[in-house]
């Protein structure tokens, strides 16, 4: 099992170059953005890694299959747009 994070974490670097994953990591972003207009920090993270987990189920059953490379881009926009969402936010509204 050690051996698994280590491969995966040793990837990380360059699958996180591929365009799918830039992909991810950008409708991440936007998408929790626009969830934090709505919803508390709290649910809007969690919605978007809801949608992202949704999406990768599909892929599991219908595409390419599941990938945690994905996830990892969907987590990547979702903490980029919480930053910038609060940031935004604390400018703006406070």
């Amino acid at each position: 099992m050690t051996h698994s994070f280590r491969h995966f974490f040793m990837q990380l670097p360059v699958k996180l170059r591929e365009e799918d994953k830039i992909k991810h990591m950008v409708w991440s972003f936007w998408l929790t953005l626009t969830a934090l207009l709505v919803l508390s920090p709290l649910l809007a993270c969690t919605a978007v890694l809801l949608i992202g987990l949704l999406k990768e189920c599909w892929d599991y059953r219908y595409g390419s299959g599941f990938c945690w490379f994905d996830m990892t881009g969907n987590l990547l926009g979702i903490v980029a747009g919480l930053g910038c969402g609060l940031v935004f936010l604390a400018i703006f509204f406070n």
